[in-house]
């Protein structure tokens, strides 16, 4: 940033030394934010809440702030919950949650549940722990995954 302002005013005015300094002022504030909010944030906890009706799903810090929560889903229309696994780019796996509404016969309409953005750092143990809350919560509901594959062969 000092070189930007000392090169604009040793060299005179111009409106590209100009415009290319605000945008790396822009991108350093821009990242300096979000490395306070991770240092600020400390512990991040799946959360999630019903009322024997309707689920909400959300992340809570430690210090009480609650982020990314889902729309309040409807108990009676799940049909199944299971964990979705997927792989970056970067070649890692991340998990997500979705669910299926009763009656449905494929996969393929599945529901995504948009209150987690990255899994990848809980353990199979935390992402069970929501399975089996939900499945506390109401225990009509079909857990796990299975493709249509397994789902012919288990019918057999």
């Amino acid at each position: 940033m000092i070189g930007f302002g000392t090169f604009l005013f040793t060299e005179g005015f111009s409106w590209w030394v100009l415009i290319i300094g605000l945008l790396f002022v822009f991108g350093v504030l821009l990242f300096a934010s979000k490395i306070y909010t991770y240092l600020t944030s400390r512990q991040v906890h799946l959360v999630v809440e019903s009322d024997g009706n309707t689920i909400t799903f959300y992340n809570k810090n430690d210090s009480g702030k609650i982020f990314n929560k889902s729309e309040e889903i409807d108990l009676n229309k799940m049909g199944r919950f299971y964990i979705v696994k997927k792989r970056t780019r970067y070649l890692m796996n991340n998990y997500s949650y979705a669910f299926e509404e009763k009656g449905s016969r494929t996969s393929l309409f599945k529901t995504d549940v948009d209150a987690f953005p990255s899994l990848f750092e809980s353990t199979e143990n935390d992402r069970n722990k929501i399975l089996q809350f939900v499945e506390t919560v109401a225990p009509e509901i079909e857990l796990g995954f299975e493709t249509a594959w397994q789902k012919a062969k288990n019918n057999k």
